[in-house]
């Protein structure tokens, strides 16, 4: 029995019933492993990747995923996400601006404590983004060099 995971932010549904094996979230609790059979379960959702694994598949699709609310009942896996980016979406550099721009806020004397959070939590998902992006780039690279080697 496989389990049918739904992703879907404010602005659109990334997915709905996508067919899958497994599925890694991250839980504002740490990051949680959900199989086939899992119990009944909601959760508060943090920035990170999730992955899943459809069913008959090797590897793992990721997104990055800004916090949000998980609910597991039955055989569905519903992420709802304040935003959600599949590493083809995300422009490296633009990630590497909003990284430094937070860093730049997080170092200022004169950031107020009120926006110290808000800035923690763009860091938080620029780092998130930039990590996505550079892992699937050194895949791709890697697959294109493993095929380039067969042909040869």
């Amino acid at each position: 029995m496989a389990l049918s995971l739904s992703l879907v932010t404010p602005s659109k549904k990334v997915f709905t019933d996508l067919e899958v094996s497994e599925v890694f979230v991250p839980s504002t609790r740490g990051e949680l492993n959900i199989l086939e059979t899992h119990g009944p379960l909601m959760s508060n959702l943090d920035t990170g990747i999730l992955k899943y694994k459809k069913t008959g598949d090797t590897q793992f699709s990721e997104f990055a995923i800004s916090w949000g609310y998980l609910e597991i009942s039955q055989d569905r896996v519903t992420v709802l996400a304040e935003t959600a980016e599949a590493p083809s979406e995300i422009d490296l550099a633009r990630a590497e601006l909003a990284r430094d721009a937070a860093l730049n806020k997080l170092a200022s004397a004169d950031t107020e404590q009120s926006d110290f959070f808000k800035y923690q939590l763009k860091l938080q998902r620029a780092l998130v983004r930039i990590k996505l992006a550079e892992s699937s780039a050194a895949l791709t690279a890697d697959k294109r060099a493993s095929e380039s080697q067969k042909t040869h």
